[in-house]
């Protein structure tokens, strides 16, 4: 068997897969604010950023705050929400 390198390089930078990317990365996203003990700062805990190179889509959840930094160290909150992506 022989990989089709085009193919497999179009279908990693095609725009419906990165429009799908994103969209889990957003549903882990939300899993993790969810999560996350109630607030009142300013910004969310945890965000969905869209990150993509040359060479293909990807997309990140972050912490985007001190409060989902917190979250995070201690209860793991973003590896606890990864099911949410699929």
């Amino acid at each position: 068997m022989k990989i089709n390198s085009a193919g497999a390089r179009a279908l990693l930078t095609d725009p419906s897969v990165a429009a799908d990317i994103m969209a889990r990365a957003e549903r882990i996203a939300a899993s993790a604010r969810a999560k996350a003990s109630p607030d009142d700062m300013v910004n969310e805990p945890f965000t969905a950023v869209e990150s993509s190179t040359k060479g293909r889509a990807m997309a990140r959840v972050v912490s985007s705050s001190p409060h989902g930094v917190r979250s995070q160290n201690k209860r793991n909150t973003l590896l606890k929400s990864i099911d949410a992506g699929r």
